[in-house]
């Protein structure tokens, strides 16, 4: 079983569970991942990078399954507006603020039992399998893609700041907003939400649904929301647990032209005179405009794969006669920098004294290009090596 560390939390809050109201009644819800546009960058850079960087991990390791047991809720929940979180529950022994995270089944607490224990799965809500979970039932999530926006509403400490809908937001306004984000099947009443207005709920699922929010990540001292599927029956809930940044260690990369056109790549220490150089990256030669796929490679001495890490890819686009670069690096790595060269000579040239030179600080991205060019890409990526 993998191993979870997990924060303690501690509560002094009377527990409730979730419930699913009774319809009979019823009158009426990114570095960790770095992704960046290339970009002229006139820092000189070495070939060893000694800095450290910092990256959160958006998707720990957790352990297969975890036992967590909720009590009955007090009687102040209906009152108490200014709770930080719907309910409380413990897992392993630490106390932790939860949230429902749909409707569709419920909590109960047995007749005559003063809480209910259950085991169940614990994943990231950054695991990309919760979207394999999109339906209506225990288990499953009618919206899983708004797990970003959950995030970020739980990392905005709404409970007690003043909407501008009518009063303060409350514990229940935050609970309804999560089910108006992630699931269809919503109560109307919501009598166990306490305190709540659908006004102030529809301007949290407002603000959280920006498109600037799109693809929100937590970051160092934020919250990362953590997804529970019990067995059986039951509702999902989600956790938080503060995220900490990592001292990671930072590579030189370089990208080359994946192996369908790895004919177009030629290492720095491969060039012929004047352009031949003793250190390790790559020059890539693209005989027209169109968008070319680049693997990037870290810590790739001598050119040889065998002693890198692919630790992402590189879409390079040549059109209207400049270059342009996006990067989608892999989790558990960030990119610190990013130098792109692109011109008609294998390599640029120091304009301070007219030679060849590979030096990142010396990378430009010329205009006005036509025909066959020739692209370098250079970076600083950082992670857990």
């Amino acid at each position: 079983m993998k191993k979870l560390i997990l924060i303690t939390l501690l509560g002094g809050f009377a527990l409730t569970s979730c419930q699913k109201e009774d319809l009979s009644s019823v009158t009426e819800l990114d570095a960790v991942e770095g992704r960046g546009k290339s970009s002229v960058n006139n820092n000189v850079n070495d070939d060893t990078i000694d800095e450290s960087f910092c990256l959160v991990d958006l998707t720990p390791e957790l352990p297969e399954t975890v036992e967590i047991c909720i009590t009955d809720k007090g009687e102040t929940i209906y009152t108490d507006g200014e709770m930080p979180s719907y309910f409380d529950l413990t897992l392993e022994g630490n106390f932790f603020d939860a949230w429902c995270a749909d409707q569709d089944t419920s909590l109960d607490i047995p007749d005559g039992q003063d809480e209910i224990c259950l085991d169940g799965s614990i994943y990231s809500s950054y695991d990309e399998y919760l979207l394999t979970l999109q339906g209506e039932g225990a288990g499953e999530f009618e919206k899983p893609e708004n797990f970003d926006l959950v995030n970020w509403l739980l990392n905005q400490n709404f409970v007690g700041k003043e909407s501008s809908a009518w009063g303060p937001y409350t514990y229940g306004d935050i609970q309804k907003a999560i089910w108006d984000l992630i699931d269809n099947s919503t109560c109307t009443e919501c009598l166990f939400l306490g305190e709540w207005e659908q006004l102030r709920v529809n301007e949290l699922v407002s603000l959280a649904d920006s498109p600037d929010n799109d693809g929100y990540k937590p970051g160092d001292g934020d919250l990362l929301a953590l997804v529970i599927i019990p067995e059986g029956n039951y509702q999902s809930v989600i956790i938080t647990i503060p995220l900490e940044c990592k001292e990671v260690g930072c590579e030189t990369a370089f990208g080359r032209a994946q192996d369908g056109q790895s004919t177009l790549n030629t290492c720095f220490i491969d060039l012929e005179d004047p352009y031949k150089f003793n250190r390790w990256g790559w020059t890539v030669e693209l005989p027209s405009e169109g968008t070319y796929t680049f693997d990037i490679y870290a810590g790739a001495g001598q050119c040889d794969l065998s002693k890198g890490t692919l630790v992402g890819t590189a879409a390079v686009n040549y059109s209207g006669g400049t270059v342009t670069v996006d990067y989608d690096i892999s989790d558990g790595f960030g990119i610190k920098e990013i130098h792109t060269y692109a011109g008609y000579d294998p390599v640029p040239e120091n304009p301070n004294n007219g030679k060849p030179t590979v030096a990142p600080g010396q990378y430009t991205i010329a205009t006005g290009l036509s025909g066959e060019i020739n692209v370098i890409l250079h970076s600083v990526i950082c992670g857990d090596y």
